[in-house]
């Protein structure tokens, strides 16, 4: 499992491709003011138009896809992720 420093683990993808990072709370409001047609959210000091949202994930879901943009790879044994053509020294699960 992932430890994180900050409590803002999901994921808002704009249009543009621009992501903003919610807290679990931040991200159930602005998904529950969409999904009532709301067309524009305001969070703290941050507001957000309904037709901008593309989707609203867990950070580790993107963090992933991140991950395998820049040609990381993932261990099927150990799950360490590594650098292009970095192989692993697992040995199928045992260090």
């Amino acid at each position: 499992t992932q430890q994180y420093l900050t409590d803002k683990t999901y994921c808002v993808m704009l249009t543009g491709g621009y992501k903003v990072y919610l807290n679990k709370q931040e991200a159930d409001f602005l998904t529950e003011n969409i999904e009532t047609n709301k067309k524009v959210i305001k969070i703290g000091e941050k507001v957000f138009f309904a037709d901008s949202v593309r989707f609203i994930l867990p950070a580790s879901e993107i963090e992933r896809e991140d991950k395998i943009k820049k040609g990381e790879w993932q261990c099927e044994n150990c799950k360490r992720w590594h650098p292009k053509n970095e192989e692993c020294g697992c040995q199928g699960g045992k260090f």
